[in-house]
């Protein structure tokens, strides 16, 4: 059962929505130094929000998923 869906799962993203999402966090500024950068910060970003929606309430929630 969803949040705020009692009887049914929530709406599916449509394609508009996550490109919409995508382009939105590409423009997020990236403050770290260009240096040793592996990971472009609108995937860490877009990581980092799916892990919320899913249920991460820490920095370490989030990046369960990614370390395994």
């Amino acid at each position: 059962m969803a949040a705020g869906y009692p009887d049914a799962s929530p709406p599916a993203v449509t394609e508009d929505e996550a490109s919409g999402l995508l382009r939105a966090l590409s423009r997020v500024p990236d403050p770290r130094d260009h240096r040793g950068l592996r990971y472009p910060m609108t995937g860490l970003l877009a990581v980092t929000v799916c892990a919320v929606l899913a249920g991460a309430s820490s920095f370490a929630g989030a990046t369960d998923p990614v370390r395994s």
